[in-house]
């Protein structure tokens, strides 16, 4: 038996065929680098029609690295057989015999690809007639609506495969097919989730964070950290940065010569120029934030288009159609819930009264009191980067 993973992908199937040859290249750079980061550099991937397989490794280990890949529908270890009938049996029921036990139940999956001399049903009727033969007496029976477990088979064109788990991957597209974008990283639930979202869609995210100190407490700092290095782990590059602009100089220069109900509009405008600057620098060619519509005062759709004004590049947000316990539950799915939902300190910064309705004219008569290009000149000469 020949230890392996198995990898499928679904999106990338659907491609023309020279765009999915392309991305099918690229998911396999982007495994090799996972798998040499987890330690199975010594790995080697093939691909056949619809599946990547991950040889000379742990075949589990390589399966549950690749289940963070983007790209990847899923992942099982597998063991590899020839396509006869006769050798897809004994194979599965060998395997079968490792992980059933007595007084289980199980059932037998089996799908074809190509053209063989027998069905799917005679691979599950002879598999599963094996399977009872041998455990003959140990109680184990057939459940095919909730078994304890299941065979599944897959014969292709060439060679078989046989598996009895399966790792959910994140789907998607491979990271850095769709080019860079900048992501305005606070740390918090929502710009976590909105960054994971698009690194997905196959956008290699560059994140972007703001020190408001004295506006913000260090846990609000130390909670930025741990989410980009969350985001981190699912990035296939060897050098990967968070950027931290110190935020808090124009912050103090809004909240000084400016409307105070405008403050948090302001604030999130400076925000978009930096970033879009930055953008620039690293030659990106978008932003995203976490923004829902109407969660808060500065996510009012009048207030997002006054946002929107400030950008010289495309907007994404990831989260806009979402309320508070949709992502929430988004982000314990994707395991970034409890390093997000630390509990910070409501930024000093805000106004008692923020207003929902900003009008642009009044945003930029404001803006006009501060020297709004030579601070975020300064700020941008001042960038953190912490490798992660």
């Amino acid at each position: 038996m020949a230890e392996m993973a198995l990898v499928t992908y679904s999106e990338i199937a659907l491609k023309s065929e020279p765009v999915r040859r392309h991305m099918e290249r690229m998911l396999i750079d982007n495994l090799h680098y996972a798998l040499m980061r987890s330690g199975l550099a010594g790995a080697k991937i093939r691909r056949i029609r619809g599946r990547i397989i991950i040889e000379r490794v742990d075949g589990e280990k390589a399966a549950i690295v690749a289940s963070k890949v983007f790209g990847v529908a899923s992942s099982m270890p597998a063991v590899e057989t020839s396509v006869s009938l006769d050798d897809i049996v004994k194979t599965a029921a060998d395997l079968a015999d490792k992980v059933l036990e007595g007084g289980q139940t199980f059932a037998v999956r089996a799908r074809r690809a190509g053209a063989h001399p027998y069905t799917s049903k005679d691979i599950e009727k002879q598999l599963g007639s094996e399977i009872l033969r041998r455990f003959s007496g140990k109680n184990i029976r057939v459940n095919l609506d909730a078994p304890d477990k299941v065979i599944y088979v897959e014969a292709r064109e060439k060679m078989a495969y046989i598996y009895t788990r399966m790792f959910d991957g994140p789907g998607g597209l491979p990271l850095g097919s769709q080019g860079k974008v900048v992501a305005l990283l606070s740390g918090g639930v929502d710009s976590a989730t909105a960054s994971w979202l698009i690194m997905k869609r196959g956008a290699f995210v560059i994140p972007l964070g703001f020190d408001t100190s004295p506006y913000c407490d260090k846990i609000c700092h130390e909670r930025m950290i741990n989410v980009a290095k969350f985001l981190r782990e699912f990035a296939t590059v060897a050098d990967y940065r968070l950027s931290i602009v110190p935020y808090g100089r124009i912050l103090t220069e809004f909240i000084e010569r400016c409307p105070r109900n405008l403050t948090c509009v302001l604030c999130k405008r400076g925000m978009y120029r930096i970033a879009c600057r930055f953008a620039e620098m690293k030659d990106a060619k978008a932003i995203v934030t976490g923004e829902s519509l109407g969660q808060v005062a500065s996510q009012t759709l009048v207030n997002l288009s006054v946002l929107d004004d400030a950008s010289n590049m495309p907007v994404f947000r990831p989260l806009i159609g979402m309320d508070k316990n949709e992502i929430e539950r988004l982000a314990n799915k994707i395991g970034v819930y409890e390093l997000a939902a630390m509990k910070v300190r409501r930024c000093d910064a805000a106004p008692p009264k923020p207003t929902t309705a900003a009008k642009l004219a009044d945003i930029k008569k404001a803006e006009e009191n501060v020297n709004i290009d030579g601070l975020i000149s300064e700020a941008l000469a001042e960038i953190e980067e912490i490798i992660l």
